[in-house]
């Protein structure tokens, strides 16, 4: 330990901070609470252990017994109840949804109904469309409906076309099924589903998101081959439905199917794009709420085509976020950010928590506010060599060193790369029971080069789609041969056989493991010793009871 941290060690001590230990942070605690309310509402409905959720109200209680001051009480008193407010909005959004859910018509017979296509799947012998806007049997209807349909509708059918289908319709209210909680159907508000052997397309919607990802997708197909284009329409919009199982299955397993799960790689490629634009073309001379505006309506327009999922959200929002608070001159904190983003998927879809795809998302955020300054200390202690060159440099009023440049540059990568991989691996290997050995490599590898190109990629698709489809396979040469070499890898190599699937973690496991990793930043107010030692007694605790045997 240095001599600056022993000090400030002693310092805490010393002057007995047990009433800041912790960063306190209004908006990341009231997401957590918000959390936490939806997550007892969930087991006030799934008639799971309510009086466990007593327990919460314990560390509530704790920083009430160092308040040494009127002051320090209000201020105590005031934060718990911005964090019973919280709890209360998370259970009460929670239950309203699900009340709304389940309150629609029966349907067991044949009917005629109507709806405007708003997604399309077309995979492995079986067309089916997803419909909003729906009219079943005279009645209209709240919620979504799936129809699946014959192979030959596939060509006749796009999206934002209003059609009529008559066919076997059926209502699934159901919240809870074999599997647990149906967060799919849920989230995305199906509640329908049909059979349909007929259908005719009546008109069409001018709803201009779905329009351009429709033609987005048209002028792909149009100029690529068939893999290539089904991997560009993932990577673009997020549609991995035309993508051949196997192989998505492969990419998976090798740990990099994030970059087919529009997210902060993508919309944060894009926004990075469009500030390259502002500030290298005359629009930088435009007033700043105006280059704003304009950096606002381009990476919403593209959420809006790629459906506003909520990690297309928690995007938009962190970026906006981010780029307000540069123009207006004022700091940012990351966590915060995160969590605000996380507040608006939440009250926008509050069963969002229970998705796969959100608790991957923003675990991953976390993961990197939390850890990637830590784990970047540690591969500076290892190169110190490089760092002495670098600080001398700074010293002397001299450029860093290429060497000291480089070094920095892949450490600030990794740091972020492990740090992700750390916080999604729990939920991975709980939702799908394995991990890939092949993540960290293949996503320092992949991930950089696809941030990179994403920009480009896009700017190609979508003036292959503004113009006559005839030019489609010009603009789309390069992109098309790129990515049939980079598929050959995942042709080539089965990173299925080489993924362990030993055992699966129990959903109990979590709370340790996360808020042992929290120990190991510098989020708390405590000395690094006692912080070390939280952090090896919580993860022994994990270790200890969180595993179980792999299925089958």
């Amino acid at each position: 330990m240095s001599g600056n941290e022993r000090i400030k060690d002693e310092k805490l001590l010393r002057d007995g901070a047990a009433d800041k230990v912790l960063n306190f942070r209004p908006v990341l605690f009231c997401a957590l609470f918000l959390c936490f309310g939806i997550a007892f509402a969930h087991t006030v409905r799934s008639g799971g252990e309510v009086w466990l959720w007593l327990v919460l109200a314990l560390p509530i209680s704790v920083p009430f017994a160092f308040c040494r001051s009127l002051r320090a009480l209000k201020k105590t008193a005031f934060a718990v109840l911005a964090l019973a407010v919280s709890f209360s909005v998370g259970a009460g959004a929670f239950s309203l949804y699900v009340e709304n859910f389940t309150e629609s018509g029966t349907y067991k017979e044949e009917y005629v109904f109507t709806g405007r296509v708003v997604d399309r799947t077309e995979t492995d012998g079986y067309f089916s469309v997803t419909l909003d806007r729906l009219n079943i049997g005279g009645t209209e209807e709240d919620g979504k409906l799936v129809a699946y349909l014959p192979a030959s509708f596939a060509e006749k059918i796009s999206l934002a076309d209003e059609v009529l289908l008559r066919g076997t319709v059926q209502n699934d209210r159901r919240l809870f099924s074999d599997g647990g909680f149906r967060s799919y159907a849920v989230e995305n508000d199906i509640r329908f589903y049909a059979e349909a052997e007929q259908c005719a397309v009546t008109g069409d919607d001018p709803d201009p998101f779905l329009l351009f990802r429709d033609r987005l997708e048209t002028a792909i197909r149009a100029g690529m081959d068939e893999t290539p284009a089904s991997v560009t329409i993932a990577v673009l919009t997020g549609n991995t439905d035309l993508i051949d199982s196997e192989l998505l299955d492969n990419v998976r397993r090798g740990g990099i199917a994030h970059i087919f799960a529009v997210s902060g790689l993508h919309v944060g490629a894009l926004f990075a794009f469009c500030l390259l634009l502002v500030k290298k073309t005359g629009l930088r001379k435009l007033p700043k709420p105006a280059r704003f505006f304009l950096v606002a309506a381009v990476i919403v327009f593209y959420g809006g085509a790629c459906g506003f999922s909520s990690s297309v959200v928690r995007a938009i929002v962190m970026c906006l976020v981010l780029y307000a608070s540069n123009l207006v001159g004022i700091g940012t904190d990351s966590i915060e950010n995160i969590s605000l983003a996380a507040i608006v998927v939440l009250l926008l879809s509050p069963a969002s928590l229970f998705s796969v795809g959100f608790q991957l998302s923003f675990a991953a955020c976390y993961g990197i506010a939390f850890l990637s300054r830590p784990i970047r200390l540690v591969c500076f202690a290892v190169g110190d060599t490089f760092v002495r060159e670098e600080k001398k440099a700074e010293r002397e009023d001299h450029p860093p060193t290429i060497p000291a440049m480089v070094f920095r540059a892949c450490v600030s990568y990794f740091s972020v790369t492990l740090a992700a991989q750390i916080a999604t691996a729990p939920l991975l290997l709980h939702a799908f029971g394995y991990l890939s050995v092949w993540s960290l490599v293949l996503n320092c590898l992949v991930v950089p080069l696809v941030s990179a190109a994403f920009p480009v990629l896009l700017l190609f698709a979508v003036a292959a789609s503004v113009l006559p489809l005839t030019v489609a396979p010009v603009l789309l040469y390069v992109p098309n041969l790129v990515w049939s070499a980079f598929l050959l890898l995942f042709r080539v190599a089965d990173f299925a056989s080489l993924t362990p699937a030993l055992f699966t973690l129990k959903a109990s496991s979590f709370p340790p493991y996360y808020l042992a990793f929290t120990f190991l930043s510098d989020k708390w107010n405590m000395p690094r010793g006692l912080r070390y030692t939280l952090f090896a007694v919580l993860f022994g605790s994990f270790l200890v009871t969180g595993f179980a045997p792999a299925a089958g």
